[in-house]
C-alpha cells in the first residue's frame, strides 16, 4: 500500500538530540513516520534517496550511522539461494534514546 506523502515532521525528541545533524534528524523522522506501530519501516535506500534527494550510498551511510549511534536497529531477510538481501527492516529504538533529550524551552 502506497502512502500519500504529506511532509516530514520532526518531533521534539529527535530535534533536541545534539549528536545528530539535520540530515540524520530528517532520516530518523521519516523512519519514525513510516514505522507501523512498533513493526518498523521497510523502505529501501532508493525510496529514501528519491524522497530526500540524496544518493543511495549516502542514505546507507546515514542509516548505518544511526544504527551505530543507537537510534535505529536493522534486520535483514535474504534470498536463501544467493544470500542477497530480499528485505531490510529498520526499527526505531525510540524508548532507548528518547530519555537522552535535554529540556529546551522554545
Amino acid at each position: 500500500m502506497q502512502r500519500d506523502f504529506k511532509g516530514v515532521w520532526i518531533p521534539k525528541e529527535i530535534w533536541c538530540q545534539k549528536d545528530l545533524n539535520i540530515t540524520e534528524k530528517i532520516v530518523l523522522s521519516v523512519v519514525s513516520t513510516l514505522s507501523e506501530q512498533d513493526d518498523g519501516c521497510f523502505a529501501n535506500n532508493e525510496y529514501f534517496a528519491q524522497l530526500l534527494n540524496l544518493s543511495k550510498g549516502r542514505v546507507s551511510k546515514i542509516i548505518n550511522l544511526l544504527v551505530k549511534k543507537g537510534y535505529l536497529e536493522t534486520s535483514f531477510s535474504y534470498y536463501s539461494e544467493i544470500r542477497k538481501v530480499e528485505k531490510r527492516k529498520i526499527k526505531n529504538l525510540y524508548g532507548r534514546w528518547s530519555k537522552r533529550t535535554t529540556k529546551h524551552q522554545f
